[in-house]
C-alpha cells in the first residue's frame, strides 16, 4: 500500500495546543514550536493520555469490531441509517475531506470511505484500536485518538463534519457540538444525530446513573444472557412488562447487533437527550445556515457554514 493518501491525512494534523505543524519522527509526532510529543502507538496517533469517561466504548467496540460494518455484514443496514440521518449521497462526499467525530469501530467511516471521501476518524476511546484494524489497508482513512474538546486540527480544515450518535455522550452536548464548528470550511456541511428526548431514550435515561456504574464486562455478560432470553419470550406478558421499564434492542439486524446495542444504550456515563428545537438552536447560535432535518430522524440536523 502506498502512503501518499496517508501522508496527506497526516499533514492535516497539528498540535492541539498551539496549532503548529507536527513533524513525524519514527513512532511519534513532534510539535515544531514547543517540542510536545504525541506517540503513534500501534499505528494510531494519540493526542490524549487515557480514555477518560468513555471506557465502556473502549470495551464495546473492541468486542464488536465488525458487528455493524456493512463491509463485514454484507448488507446495507448502516448505509441506510447513514443516508437517513445525514441526507448525504455518495456524490456529496466523493473527494471531500471529512471528519468523523466519534468514529467508534467505524460503521459510518466504512461507508464514507467507499464513497470516495478522505476520512479522519477520531475517538476519545480505545475504539480507535478496532477502527484502525478495520481500515489500516485504506489510504483514504486515518484514525487518531483525540478529544472533540481539544482537536489536533487547524480551523477550517474539513469540507464536511459528521458526528452521529456521539455528542450526547460528552459532558455537554451543545458545548461539544460548538467546538466542532470552527473546523468546518466556509461552505462546508456539518451533520449530527443526537438522542431524542422521547420514547425509549427517556426511559433509558433514568437507568443510566445505575447501569453506567456496573463494571463493563459484568454488565456486558448480563446483556449477552438477557437479550437472547428476552427475545425468545417476546410474546410473554412478563417480558413485555420488562420492556416497558427496561427497553432492550430488537432491531432485526441479528442477535450480536442487539446485544451490542443494548449494552451501548445503558453503559455510557453521559446520555444526553434532546429535542429537535434544542438541536436547531445550537446550529443557529453557531451561525450556520440552510439548517434542516435531512430525514425521518427528528434529532438529525445538518447545516452549512456560510
Amino acid at each position: 500500500m502506498s502512503h501518499s493518501g496517508h501522508e496527506f491525512l497526516y499533514s492535516v494534523l497539528v498540535c492541539p495546543t498551539c496549532e503548529s505543524p507536527l513533524a513525524r519522527e519514527g513512532e511519534a509526532l513532534f510539535c515544531s514550536k514547543d517540542g510536545r510529543r504525541f506517540p503513534i502507538l500501534r499505528g494510531i496517533p494519540r493526542f490524549v493520555e487515557s480514555d477518560e469517561y468513555v471506557d465502556s466504548f473502549s470495551f464495546e467496540w473492541n468486542t464488536h469490531k465488525t458487528t455493524q460494518l456493512d463491509t463485514f455484514r454484507k448488507d446495507g443496514s448502516s448505509e441506510d441509517i447513514f443516508r437517513k440521518k445525514t441526507g448525504f449521497k455518495p456524490e456529496d462526499l466523493n473527494g471531500k475531506l471529512v471528519l468523523d467525530a466519534g468514529i467508534g469501530a467505524g460503521r459510518f467511516t466504512d461507508i464514507m470511505a467507499r464513497w470516495g471521501a478522505n476520512v479522519i476518524g477520531i475517538d476519545l476511546s480505545y475504539a480507535v484500536e478496532a477502527a484502525h484494524e478495520n481500515f489500516q489497508d485504506l489510504e483514504n482513512v486515518l484514525v487518531a485518538q483525540a478529544d472533540i474538546g481539544n482537536l489536533p486540527f487547524k480551523p477550517e480544515t474539513f469540507d464536511t463534519i459528521v458526528s452521529i450518535g456521539v455528542l450526547h455522550h460528552t459532558p455537554d452536548t451543545k458545548k461539544y457540538f460548538q467546538k466542532l464548528v470552527p473546523y468546518l470550511r466556509h461552505g462546508g456541511t456539518i451533520a449530527i444525530w443526537v438522542y431524542p428526548a422521547e420514547g425509549d431514550f427517556v426511559t433509558r435515561n433514568q437507568w443510566i446513573p445505575f447501569t453506567s456504574r456496573i463494571p463493563d464486562r459484568m454488565f456486558y455478560e448480563w446483556c449477552r444472557w438477557f437479550v437472547p432470553y428476552a427475545q425468545k419470550r417476546l410474546d410473554s406478558l412478563f417480558v413485555q412488562s420488562i420492556y416497558r421499564i427496561f427497553p432492550f434492542s430488537n432491531q432485526g439486524l441479528g442477535l450480536e447487533n442487539d446485544i451490542l446495542d443494548t449494552f451501548d444504550g445503558y453503559s455510557p456515563r453521559f446520555h444526553g437527550i434532546h429535542t429537535p428545537e434544542e438541536a436547531e438552536s445550537w446550529f443557529r447560535e453557531a451561525g450556520l445556515t440552510g439548517i434542516r432535518i435531512p430525514g425521518p430522524w427528528n434529532t438529525s440536523m445538518r447545516g452549512i457554514r456560510p
